[in-house]
């Protein structure tokens, strides 16, 4: 079915409306609050709070059921803009002296715009061809893009969805990044547009690298170096193109700790350019605006991932820590109420469904608080890299090799040096600020081995590490980010030089291992460039060079909008047309394939979902095309946000009356393994029932068969005997 043309401008005219009333409230509450950040910070300020904004509005309108498309398309407009007035309004009025970053040399600013546009373009071509062919990912198929579908269909964000009876309890997870999904779904009534949500936060990340080391002029060596990783291979496999959300957390992650590295600098006695040493020691560690924006940034973050809450807890208790006796108050408030303020709501949404425990899936030790009492199901059993600490046949056999995929193949080097960098900044730094972030990387690094789950796989075979070394990534990042700004690293400036020069060729050497590009794709890699590096960095040039006017740049972004206008019409009916018709696709063993060719055109059906794994992990693949169906994973919920396998025949049939389903989606049994002590005979306890009829029947798959069947009347719980 060809999208409607009407409904993808008025989706596109209330797409447009919203990014602007957001700019306008981001860029003037950055200048009430933080009048003295200039340049690319301020960039950076003015995206973190407009993003902030837009979580808060749509947290709003999905606490009283409206997330429809009026009241997202007035919200997105009208708050913001209201917030812009009253920023506006508050803003100092006189001019407030910026803090201007330290110079950089022009062959500096051209490797990193160079890193930067490789970056962008490289993350273009799977995005591209996720907008050709659909999101596959397991995860996004598994609860992201479902969730974000659930939003919309319900209007509301109160009531939990369960998408399986695993124990991970992911409808508990953070879901900034499904409720933004579900905005442009409830914008553009498809959700061609999420395929290139990533891109987005691909540029915020590399802004905020950069960032991290302006204030001491080796912008251009932070953004590389965090690039070598925004461009390993966990991250291309992983994030371009489908509805994983770890690059938006990261990218907030890093702007969290740009926010306090460069609200730590202050005006040499000369005027101008920002040092490390402050020149009055008894003036405080930080302004409260840097806090305020900081805690802004964590609060992001943390609302995305709850793997955040490592690094973002120990940088707040740090800075609480390092403030001193007379402001250790004070930084704790300023930082801490945004931080809860933005990042907050999925916590305590989690709260109130289990009487008090903000994140289910942690068991919190002695604390004992309440959590789902879920089944012992896993994707994969769960170990934890130090489950093999001594088993070295494994780093040889499986943790090597997967590192290397992961990271390129000069891995070794990356943890190395990322690992001393922090290191030293720890010991040796004289910014209390830097050691306290640096301490954070390390340990989240050292988290991260005794994570469950990051060497997920049966015992000897760990084959969920290569994907969950996205686990290790925020401490990678931050360390990678700091690197540039050791001492001895950046001082005297030829020594810099050198540095800049040797992470280019690290990263050189990593992307030379990543997929390869593919012609077709290379006009709409040329234009995301151009949107996401090159208008913003040559607009910024031409302006601080007197070159270009407001009314330039204004056109010059109308323009590059509408192109983008026009050509995404395009991609809109195209990804109508081919996305999800390649059915292999959804699962690495093919799944039910007959069955997704089956359910893609399928419109306002309420789907009943039963079975094993394969049915669970792909089932984004059952919403059809306009997402229009109704899908629902079958299982018993019960208090605090429990949801199990029904045991009894009787209750999974009164469960599907009560659903009043038009199709039951389901595999032979709800597990795979003959002596799995869960597996209940699902298909043999509808089989027979006249209420129902086989429409699908694929017998020959693995790990099990899978069947669709048509439910035409009630089924009979009194047919269960002996089930």
């Amino acid at each position: 079915m060809t999208p409607d043309l009407g409904s993808y401008l008025a989706g596109a005219a209330a797409l447009a409306g919203s990014i602007l009333a957001l700019w306008l409230a981001g860029y003037w509450l950055r200048r009430w609050i933080v009048p003295e950040f200039s340049g690319a910070l301020a960039r950076l300020g003015d995206i973190t709070l407009a993003v902030a904004l837009l979580i808060l509005v749509l947290q709003l309108l999905g606490s009283f059921s409206l997330l429809t498309f009026g009241w997202i398309a007035a919200g997105c407009i009208v708050i913001p803009l209201l917030v812009a007035a009253l920023a506006w309004k508050m803003a100092p009025e006189d001019h407030v002296a910026e803090v201007a970053a330290p110079s950089v040399p022009g062959w500096a600013l051209l490797v990193a715009i160079g890193v930067a546009s490789w970056a962008v373009a490289e993350w273009t071509f799977p995005t591209q061809l996720s907008l050709d062919q659909g999101m596959f990912g397991g995860d996004t198929t598994w609860y992201h893009m479902p969730a974000s579908a659930r939003f919309i269909q319900d209007a509301s964000i109160i009531p939990l969805h369960f998408t399986d009876a695993l124990r991970l309890a992911v409808w508990f997870y953070p879901q900034s990044s499904e409720l933004m999904h579900g905005a442009m779904i409830g914008l553009m009534e498809t959700d061609w547009l999420s395929p290139l949500f990533n891109m987005v936060f691909l540029g915020v990340a590399l802004l905020a690298c950069w960032c991290v080391g302006r204030p001491y002029g080796v912008g251009p060596a932070s953004l590389v170096a965090g690039a070598i990783l925004l461009s390993s291979g966990v991250m291309i496999e992983t994030q371009p193109g489908e509805g994983r959300n770890d690059i938006f957390a990261f990218a907030f992650l890093i702007a969290f700790a740009a926010f306090l590295i460069n609200g730590h600098q202050r005006r040499a006695p000369s005027g101008g350019t920002a040092v490390e040493d402050r020149p009055d020691p008894d003036a405080p560690l930080l302004d409260r605006g840097p806090l305020i924006l900081a805690g802004i940034a964590a609060g992001i973050a943390i609302s995305v991932k709850v793997s955040m809450l490592a690094p973002v807890g120990v940088v707040l208790i740090g800075m609480v820590l390092i403030s001193g006796r007379t402001r250790w108050l004070k930084t704790a408030l300023w930082l801490g109420i945004p931080l809860v303020l933005i990042g907050g709501y999925w916590y305590f949404r989690a709260m109130v469904y289990t009487g008090g425990n903000p994140v289910p899936a942690i068991g919190w030790g002695p604390l004992h608080l309440p959590q789902p009492d879920q089944m012992p199901l896993d994707p994969r059993p769960r170990f934890s890299v130090a489950h093999y600490v001594d088993q070295f046949v494994i780093y040889r056999t499986w943790f090597f090799p997967r590192l290397q995929e992961a990271l390129g193949v000069l891995f070794p080097l990356i943890l190395a040096i990322s690992g001393a960098a922090a290191g030293y900044l720890v010991l040796k730094s004289r910014n209390k600020v830097l050691r306290v972030i640096a301490g954070a990387a390390l340990i989240t690094a050292i988290v991260y081995v005794f994570t469950p789950l990051t060497a997920a796989g049966e015992e000897g075979s760990p084959r969920g590490f290569f994907t969950n070394t996205r686990y290790l990534m925020p401490g990678l990042l931050l360390a990678m980010a700091l690197l540039p700004l050791a001492r001895p690293l950046r001082t005297p400036p030829e020594r810099a030089k050198v540095v800049l020069i040797f992470l280019t060729a690290v990263y050189a050497i990593t992307v030379l291992t990543s997929p390869k590009w593919s012609t077709m794709y290379l006009p709409g890699a040329v234009f995301l460039t151009l949107a996401i590096v090159w208008m913003p960095v040559g607009l910024t040039w031409l302006k601080d060079n007197g070159r270009i006017g407001r009314i330039g740049i204004v056109s010059t972004v109308a323009v590059v909008a509408l192109v983008a206008a026009i050509w995404g019409r395009g991609e809109e009916v195209g990804y109508a047309e081919k996305h999800y018709t390649r059915s292999t696709l959804f699962l690495q063993d093919g799944g039910p394939q007959e069955t997704y060719d089956f359910v893609r055109d399928l419109r306002d059906k309420r789907i009943a979902v039963a079975g094993s794994g394969q049915m669970v992990f792909g089932q984004y693949g059952f919403y059809g095309v306009d997402l229009s169906n109704h899908v629902q994973y079958i299982g018993q919920e019960s208090d605090l946000g429990t949801y199990r396998l029904f045991a009894r025949c009787e209750n999974f049939k009164r469960e599907i009356n009560e659903g009043n389903y038009d199709f039951i989606f389901t595999s032979e049994f709800t597990q795979d393994s003959p002596d799995a002590p869960y597996r209940y005979p699902v298909r043999e306890w509808i089989a027979s029932d006249p209420a129902v009829t086989e429409v699908v029947a694929e017998p020959d798959i693995t790990p099990q068969p899978a069947y669709v069947y048509r439910v035409e009347g009630e089924l009979d719980p009194g047919l269960c005997a002996g089930s």
